[in-house]
């Protein structure tokens, strides 16, 4: 009896505290249900990219087992990179075969792990085996101020998509498949026929989880530039300059902030990155097989842009003169990597082809929905700075000094780059290999120089967004003359460690304006279930959302939209032809010479039921003065308005008036959109 006591006791006291604890916490719950869907719906999100992740690593463990890598960094960002290229193009036959089910991707993906075990243990044994060089204090910092800066744009990853051109057409196709159940020609919308490799990516992850997870993925395609920045470095120049370069990419803010939409330019980096880099590696091992690995890689980047021609005939030109005179050998390897680049960027041209007619759509030869005028509409040649000389050459001040995200050159990319640069005239170690840096910068140089040209004929192509493949390259530059400024001593003062000391401020300030961006947007009230997604679009978004919610609650499941000057139409859930280019009324006003009646028996004989008119959006567009919008494209809609509209949405109607002597919107801020039943 004595000794079961203690046990009866024992007992007693589990049995009092759960009697106390229990009922408390029942009634003063630290979450409810709400907070757990959230944040289960978050890791979700997560643990579908990190199987993603891992069957593309294995995947390309497999394919590339035969190949030989410096270090296990370098193995697994170049396998990874394979791997979702590969990946992209099964999801691609997947989708011309019509099997664009939820099932089927669930399918493929357990299959492909299964099949792919061994390479997944592999591919986990590489993981535990990156040993990244941290030899100093300023490495670590680096080190923090990278994981960071990450960390902030995974969490703004992890919320519903708000990204412009994700609403417009990145998230657009894998929605319009997903509802198909295939990939089938696309309407009017000319983003849609643009390389998809990403938008593959895309496809799996929204039919296996969510848009978001499609967000996450790219944001992958973010930490293996990194990787292969810190990989490169390793080979070619020091561990400091890879940790550099890597910390000055991540503070370019637009680049921080693209990687957290469903866009495709943090995987154009990686792309052409990797491919510089293999290319190099195969001048040295002067492998076949390596030069068509280098191909493959700049295929893949034939498969995010058309821009990216560009790439595979640099490195083409780079492999052709390695040895100053092109050699049958090297002419040989350039039509090796050549034909391995085109071989995986033609499926992305042949179904341009095969859907609208031409295979780099809508360019030099048309294609279906296309004629001289929208030719002209969209390239606008003649806007540009030909007659500017001094402003095109001082671009990349302006682009620098001036530029800001959603403004002039729609992106902010810090001071740093532009800063450091021109220290690389700066004598090198002499007993270094120059050849990787002179292809560095002839790479860089095609690249700048087609931007520059673009900028020169067109205002539309005014976008440093366009030059961000080279950014990866410009930062190893920029991380190389850092380290250069050592040549230039005083005996009290030291120009590199003054340089340092405006790195430590620029990063320091860096870091405190994406926390502060953080506190604002409060990304994580819907990462932790605290705002439902449709709250968090609601206060994102505003009145576009709201317009959107309104649409898929009050009008028909039938009814089919026609819609003026706004080009997202992503939240709204009924069949919907958005104004991808602006250019909708502005065409039919040329097509039907300005007749309000015909323009609507034209929609009514397309099977429209509605109009959409972003009021605020042509008014911006009056307003600026750049678009050939006018008097007469005001009349004829204010004429389809009166005879053949009635506005069942918006508050107000058209409301023409003169504002600062330029012809404007009364009410945009009260009314920015207006829904409108045809007649």
């Amino acid at each position: 009896m004595k000794s079961s006591r203690p046990l009866i006791l024992s007992a007693l006291a589990v049995l009092w505290i759960f009697v106390v604890v229990l009922p408390y916490y029942l009634l003063h719950r630290p979450f409810d249900v709400a907070n757990v869907v959230g944040v289960a719906n978050t890791l979700g999100d997560v643990g579908i990219v990190a199987l993603l992740l891992v069957l593309a690593a294995s995947l390309g463990h497999r394919v590339l087992r035969g190949f030989e890598f410096s270090s296990a960094l370098e193995a697994l960002v170049i396998q990874t990179s394979i791997g979702y290229g590969i990946l992209a193009l099964v999801i691609f036959v997947v989708g011309m075969l019509g099997l664009v089910q939820p099932l089927v991707f669930w399918i493929l993906l357990l299959l492909g792990l299964g099949l792919l075990i061994r390479d997944v243990r592999a591919v986990w044994r590489e993981v535990r085996a990156i040993e990244l060089p941290r030899v100093t204090r300023a490495e670590r910092a680096l080190a923090l101020f990278i994981g960071i800066n990450l960390l902030i744009a995974l969490v703004f990853a992890l919320t519903p998509p708000t990204g412009w051109d994700g609403l417009q057409y990145h998230l657009i196709l894998p929605k319009l498949a997903l509802e198909q159940g295939r990939f089938s020609p696309p309407p009017d919308n000319v983003s849609l026929n643009y390389p998809a490799l990403a938008q593959m990516l895309f496809v799996a992850a929204m039919a296996l989880k969510s848009d978001v997870a499609a967000q996450v993925v790219h944001w992958t395609f973010l930490v293996l530039t990194l990787g292969a920045l810190v990989a490169f470095a390793a080979r070619y120049f020091s561990s400091r300059v890879g940790w550099l370069a890597a910390a000055l990419l991540v503070a370019v803010p637009s680049i921080l902030l693209v990687s957290t939409y469903a866009y495709n330019d943090a995987a154009l980096m990686l792309y052409t990155t990797t491919a510089l880099f293999w290319t190099l590696r195969a001048i040295e091992t002067q492998r076949a097989r390596d030069f068509v690995l280098a191909g493959a890689l700049a295929g893949f980047a034939l498969g995010e842009k058309y821009t990216a021609l560009f790439i595979p005939l640099a490195l083409g030109a780079i492999v052709l003169f390695q040895n100053k005179l092109p050699t049958r050998r090297a002419f040989t390897q350039a039509i090796l990597l050549g034909i391995a680049a085109l071989a995986l960027g033609i499926p992305w041209y042949a179904r341009n082809y095969f859907f609208v007619g031409n295979p780099i759509y809508p360019f030099v030869f048309g294609g279906v929905y296309w004629d001289a005028w929208r030719a002209e509409w969209y390239a606008r040649f003649g806007t540009g700075m030909w007659n500017q000389p001094l402003q095109l050459l001082l671009v990349p001040w302006t682009a620098t000094v001036q530029g800001f995200q959603g403004g002039d050159f729609d992106a902010t990319i810090g001071a740093l780059l532009l800063a450091l640069l021109p220290f690389n005239v700066l004598k090198r170690d002499a007993a270094t290999n120059s050849f990787p840096l002179r292809a560095m910068w002839f790479l860089v140089a095609v690249l700048f120089a087609f931007w520059l040209i673009g900028i020169a004929q067109s205002k539309l192509l005014w976008q440093t967004r366009l030059l961000f493949p080279a950014f990866p390259l410009l930062a190893m530059f920029a991380a190389e003359g850092f380290q250069r400024l050592a040549q230039i001593s005083l005996p009290q003062f030291s120009l590199q460690r003054f340089a340092a000391l405006i790195l430590a401020l620029a990063f320091g300030l860096n870091v405190v304006s994406n926390l502060v961006a953080t506190l604002s947007s409060r990304p994580y009230d819907v990462l932790l279930g605290i705002e439902t997604r449709q709250e968090f679009l609601a206060r994102q978004l505003g009145a576009h959302y709201a317009m959107t919610q309104w649409v898929n609650a009050n009008l028909p499941r039938d009814a089919r939209i026609v819609v003026l000057w706004e080009p997202r139409t992503y939240y709204i859930e009924r069949a919907v032809q958005p104004d991808a280019i602006l250019d909708k009324l502005a065409h039919l006003q040329f097509l039907y010479n300005g007749d309000a009646d015909a323009i609507a028996n034209e929609w009514k004989r397309e099977g429209y039921t509605h109009v959409l008119l972003w009021r605020a959006g042509l008014d911006g567009m009056l307003q600026s003065g750049y678009d050939p919008i006018g008097d007469a494209e005001m009349q004829t809609l204010s004429a389809l308005e009166k005879n053949h509209l009635r506005l069942i949405y918006g508050g107000a109607e058209l409301g023409l008036e003169a504002r600062e002597g330029k012809l404007s919107l009364r009410d945009v801020e009260a009314s920015p959109y207006a829904i409108y039943e045809i007649k």
